[in-house]
This record gives structure tokens, sequence and C-alpha cells, in this order.
């Protein structure tokens, strides 16, 4: 890897062994890290860097962060990261061709941004360039949430619009579509400012998720409560900010979390007892699950 320095036109490749069930967050948390795409296989993440990195000034950092990320999750550290060389590859568009117009519930058609599609009469269709933001729809988390919430505005009791607060935003995906869905008002927050601005620059091409507000910072950091809260983040971090995510919904509102392995469900919906809500039900797709709950009257 120390050697001359290779074609500046192509990419050095990391190939990151995973659980087939957490390749998905593994290519998120890598591609925000170091700001490039991560390719997705069965058992394994592909990680794209430009040749013009010499490899230390990348390498430590790569294997830094896969450790705390097998850690996180009880993953063994025995796996090494290979590496490779690429030549002159457009990553860009190879990365654009595993993302195309997926249709989730009933109405919502995600599209990205570079993508045309005629839409049937009612769909709602969301435009999205995830960037280097977590949340397109393709993974079984993000729709997980966006159908619970096409089921409860649908189930909503009041005649008055439901609020919507969308904890660890991304790329603002639940967010707008709450708006779509006609929840009002809504707000995104994450604490990753370039997630924040992708959001933004989504929300620009969705005119019709135009009241959606983006802030940078925590569900602490934004006021009030809400109808509704969903969080679709990871175990680890839902289990932090339960009394966080408590005082944001309102008496009786509802309440998602999601990004959740079967196996984590338990300890996480004992925690939110512990803070005032009650389970309503489950929603799985393959290994993650989405819990429902109520916040107590």
């Amino acid at each position: 890897m120390d050697a001359a320095p290779p074609d500046p036109k192509g990419w050095w490749t990391a190939d990151v062994p995973c659980e087939e069930a957490l390749c998905d967050e593994l290519a998120a948390v890598l591609a925000e890290k170091f700001g490039v795409g991560a390719q997705v296989e069965k058992a394994w993440v592909r990680l794209y860097l430009p040749a013009s990195l010499a490899p230390l000034r990348w390498k430590n950092d790569l294997e830094e962060t896969v450790a705390h990320f097998r850690a996180a999750w009880g993953l063994p550290q025995t796996d090494p990261v290979r590496y490779g060389f690429c030549e002159d590859m457009d990553w860009n568009a190879r990365w654009k061709e595993g993302f195309t117009p997926l249709r989730v519930g009933r109405r919502l058609v995600i599209v990205p941004s570079w993508e045309t599609y005629a839409p049937n009469p009612n769909d709602l269709v969301l435009t999205l360039d995830p960037g280097m933001a977590f949340g397109t729809g393709h993974h079984e988390t993000t729709r997980l949430c966006l159908r619970w919430l096409e089921d409860v505005i649908a189930e909503w009791p009041h005649p008055a619009h439901p609020s919507l607060l969308d904890v660890g935003t991304g790329s603002g995906i639940l967010a707008m579509a709450g708006a779509l869905l006609g929840f009002r008002p809504v707000i995104g927050v994450d604490n990753d400012p370039d997630a924040v601005r992708i959001a933004e620059e989504n929300r620009a091409m969705n005119p019709e998720a135009a009241s959606v507000r983006f802030l940078t910072g925590t569900a602490d950091t934004v006021p009030g409560t809400f109808s509704v809260v969903v969080a679709n983040i990871q175990a680890g971090p839902l289990m932090a900010m339960a009394e966080a995510l408590a005082r944001r919904v309102e008496p009786g509102g509802r309440l998602g979390l999601c990004g959740l392995l079967s196996d984590q469900v338990a300890s996480v919906m004992s925690r939110y007892e512990q803070v005032g809500f009650h389970a309503e039900n489950r929603h799985q797709d393959g290994e993650w699950v989405l819990i429902a709950m109520r916040a107590r009257s």
C-alpha cells in the first residue's frame, strides 16, 4: 500500500467484511466518515477513495472506524479489511445505477433526482438525492418508518393535522414524506450539519414539502411537543435518548422507534416503558424492527 502513487484517475478500494443485516449501516457510517461512495454486497462493504489520497492518510482512520462499528454491534474483530486499486472508474455513475424509483406503502414513491417518473393519480412523489446522508427508502428501516407514518395519518382520529418530529433526519426523507402525507408542522433534526445541508437541498427539490424545517441539534434542542415522533437510528442511541424523546411526545402521542434488530427489541421496549410509553405493536422487515409506542395520557 505504500508503493509509488497509482494513476490519479483511479480509486483505492477497501473491502470490509460485515454481517449481511448490518451492511447498509456500515456503508452509511463509512460514506459519512470519508465523504465518498460505498458499495454494499451480501457480506461486505467496499469503500472507494480517490487515488490522490496517500493510504497513510486514511487507512488508520478506516480501520479505527471499522473497529468501533464492530464493537458497537458486538461483531468479531478478526476479519481483516482487504485493500486494492481500481483503474479509472466512474463511481458516481455506478452508485446511481442501484438507486431507482421505489414505491413504499400505498401512495409514496421515492424518485432519485436524476430519474424521470410518471406518477399515478394518487401517488405522492418525493424527489431525493441522499448525498452522504443515510436514507433512500431502499433500506428496510426507512421503509418501515414510511409505512408506519402512512398508517398513522390514515388512522388519525382528530380533524387537526398531527405534528411530526423526525429525530436523526439524515437525507430528510421521513420528514418530507410526512409533509406529503399531511403532517403539520414537521421538523427534522440531526446532529450532523452535513446531513442537515443535504436535507435542505432535498427540500428545495420538493415544493410540496417546503414547510418542513430542518435543524442541527438533538431532540433536546427542539422546542415543544409533537403528536408523532419518529427516530430511525440504532439501539444504543435510542436507549440513551429515551428521556429526551419522552419530552418531545405530547400526552397520548405516538412514537416510532426503528433501527433495531429483533434481539434488541425487548431491552429498548423496556427502557421506553420506564419513561412513560406502552407498546402498541411492532412491524418487521427482514432482520429489522419498528416498535410503535404511545405516550401515556
